[in-house]
């Protein structure tokens, strides 16, 4: 297959343009700069020059070839604005071939217990658009597409894992909230490359969570995360927390257990994260690299 990978230069990106192109697909890579388009050719993948606000070439790129996997984001205010006219501007150029999305656990009902993929609550405040992306791809009768809701994804010293360890060395502790009993689904990025693999490749439709089988207790995840740092462990109560930290707290508070069935019926299952023992393992392996993450 031939697909257009926005965001192939970060962190889920270049996982899936090296995954894709080993697997023997061509991969046009959005590239918002010459040291973006480096890292899509190191991955093995076509640089395109442009980012989500050069609609002309998302379109142009989006028609071209047998499909567009969508995994590039904003971190302004006018994210919610941005995804949607760019993902706009590829869907109505595009005349068939897959569409798949990423989204995020969020929209999944917050449980202990693993959600499936239709067991979905409307999220709120910053997160609210998530539905509208997601609708705005299933809704798109021309082409056939897919959301990828992955959790916490890990893995190469990066993710937002890596934003935690470095956070814990600013503040010289790592903490959880209260006892650190409510649990992640976590996936490593190597796997979650896969995913979108065998989505394309199995000409699947509908939305799909992709989660190891078990999820971590914070208290365990905080842990990891305070020994790839080098600094103790502690807890702070939620109100500590959102005084702190704002909706970061809140969002790292809550259960976010996913039941990835559906993307196993595909013949998906984690590889990457198994040979590491998960995201606790993958924190206290030197090969990881998270314990050099500045």
């Amino acid at each position: 297959m031939d697909i257009f990978v926005t965001g192939a230069s970060g962190f889920i990106g270049s996982a899936l343009t090296r995954t894709l192109v080993a697997r023997g697909h061509r991969v046009r890579g959005l590239a918002r700069s010459a040291a973006a388009e480096a890292k899509v050719r190191t991955a093995g993948g076509v640089p395109v020059r442009g980012g989500l606000a050069d609609l002309a070439v998302l379109a142009r790129e989006a028609a071209a070839g047998d499909g567009v996997v969508h995994t590039a984001a904003t971190t302004g205010e006018d994210r919610p604005a941005v995804d949607a006219a760019a993902v706009t501007a590829m869907l109505t150029a595009m005349e068939g071939g897959a569409f798949v999305t990423t989204t995020g656990a969020p929209r999944a009902r917050s449980s202990r217990v693993p959600v499936a993929e239709d067991d979905t609550a409307e999220p709120t405040g910053p997160l609210a658009w998530l539905a509208d992306a997601e609708a705005r791809i299933l809704d798109a009768g021309h082409v056939r597409g897919s959301v990828v809701r992955p959790p916490m994804v890990y893995g190469d010293g990066a993710g937002p894992v890596a934003g935690l360890i470095a956070q814990a060395r600013r503040d010289g502790v790592a903490r959880y909230v209260d006892a650190g009993e409510n649990r992640w689904s976590t996936v490593h990025v190597g796997d979650l490359a896969l995913a979108y693999a065998r989505i394309l490749e199995g000409g699947a439709t509908g939305v799909f969570h992709a989660a190891e089988a078990d999820p971590v207790p914070m208290a365990d995840l905080t842990a990891a995360i305070g020994d790839a740092a080098g600094v103790p462990v502690g807890s702070w109560t939620l109100a500590e927390a959102l005084a702190s930290r704002g909706g970061l707290a809140a969002y790292l508070a809550m259960d976010a257990v996913l039941d990835a069935g559906r993307l196993r019926s595909l013949g998906w299952s984690p590889v990457f994260g198994d040979a590491v023992q998960g995201i606790c393992g993958a924190l206290c392996n030197p090969a990881q690299r998270y314990a050099l993450t500045p």
